[in-house]
């Protein structure tokens, strides 16, 4: 599979810096600048690389396909014209994604007949969600959440308590998050808003880069 545009870009941008004679003087640098954004002393302490910077930046939504402001500042640290020729170039030609507020949109069943549903109990927050749709919500989930998933599982109001034995009883991270959704699913999800809730959840995390990829997968056709 190719990469894709913005990974190429971001690419590019590392490898530059990584020629660069003061590349620690420079992640430094942007590290300050972005500590506001990075909103943790935690985490800024264990900023290491600009490959690091950059994916925290991304997790904090202030870097992204339609925002590639971070990379232009990068680029500007390093006086590099032709990445930042190639950055504008970018900006120029992309075109943002618009992320739909599934809540706002018309209810009303378009789809075809040909299209397979998921068969559900009507009070089910899945009820007419497709099954592909809704293994792809769950899959985005737990491949992104990472040790995010406590602050995921504390927003959808499950107790501390059953978090704990959660991180008891389960090894991997993949596991734990799947019986937060689970629990979330069956015993806490509003049947009309459990999606905005869900999302919600997500930024309350510090992670709305994975909201807004739910968002992108609730308004496809599939």
């Amino acid at each position: 599979m190719t990469l894709s545009e913005y990974s190429q870009l971001k690419q590019q941008v590392l490898l530059d810096v990584s020629k660069s004679d003061n590349h620690a003087y420079l992640l430094d640098k942007l590290k300050q600048y972005y500590k506001d954004d990075i909103d943790s002393d935690r985490r800024f302490e264990k900023i290491f690389t600009m490959s690091q910077l950059l994916r925290v930046l991304e997790i904090r939504d202030v870097l992204s396909e339609d925002n590639v402001a971070p990379l232009k500042e990068i680029a500007r640290r390093l006086n590099n014209n032709e990445l930042l020729k190639r950055i504008n170039c970018y900006e120029t030609n992309h075109v943002e994604r618009e992320y739909i507020n599934y809540y706002s949109m018309d209810n009303t069943d378009n789809t075809s007949k040909n299209d397979i549903k998921e068969v559900y109990n009507y009070a089910h927050p899945y009820a007419n969600i497709s099954i592909i749709k809704k293994n792809r919500i769950n899959n985005q989930i737990v491949e992104g959440i990472g040790s995010f998933w406590r602050a995921l599982g504390r927003n959808l109001k499950i107790p501390e308590g059953k978090i704990d034995d959660i991180d008891l009883n389960h090894q991997y991270v993949a596991d734990k998050v799947l019986e937060i959704l689970d629990i979330y699913y069956n015993q806490k999800a509003d049947p009309q808003r459990w999606f905005f809730d869900l999302c919600n959840a997500l930024e309350k995390a510090r992670r709305k880069d994975i909201s807004k990829s739910l968002q992108n997968i609730m308004a496809m056709n599939i």
